[in-house]
């Protein structure tokens, strides 16, 4: 089932206004509608992002989906992780050596603690799957959230720089029905 229903009535009031609605008074609202999702990825991710997660995944079947937090080496969130928007995460990476994005608390933060404040969030399916937008996302790993972290990682990574040997994931699962 699509859920782009679904998403327009979990809208936060006021999205991208001054006035939105506060994360406490959201949550408690979409809690019971979505209660299988962590906290840290319905703030992260639905909250924070609610518009793009409408435009760019209001297709997938959300009340399907399941969560499981795990520890993934810098190698295998490298080489196995996918995204439709590489060009994205290239471009964020390359900005590392830009002087101005040093001074971003996310860089000096993971530059700091050698790794990501919080999860990226990975979907896990069987087989490729063709996004509305035309894009692919490729089986079976493909990155919903975390565009700039994986950039930074990367970027870390390629520059020989301080990471931990381990990194926490937010795999995502959709039951098929």
């Amino acid at each position: 089932m699509r859920s782009d229903r679904l998403l327009y009535e979990l809208a936060p009031d006021g999205f991208g206004s001054r006035h939105c609605e506060p994360w406490e008074q959201w949550r408690e609202r979409v809690h019971g509608v979505l209660p299988q999702f962590p906290e840290e990825v319905l703030e992260q991710w639905v909250y924070r992002h609610w518009k793009g997660v409408l435009c760019n995944w209001g297709w997938l079947d959300f009340q399907a989906m399941s969560f499981t937090k795990e520890r993934w080496s810098t190698d295998d969130i490298i080489n196995q992780i996918k995204t439709p928007h590489d060009d994205v995460v290239s471009k964020f990476s390359s900005r590392m050596n830009n002087p101005l994005f040093q001074r971003s608390w996310l860089v000096q933060n993971m530059q700091d603690n050698g790794t990501w404040p919080v999860a990226p969030i990975v979907l896990q399916y069987e087989r490729d799957l063709y996004a509305t937008n035309g894009r692919i996302l490729k089986a079976p790993f493909n990155l919903l959230e975390g565009h700039h972290r994986l950039g930074y990682l990367k970027s870390i990574a390629e520059n020989g720089g301080y990471l931990q040997d381990h990194h926490n994931i937010w795999l995502v699962r959709i039951a098929l029905h």
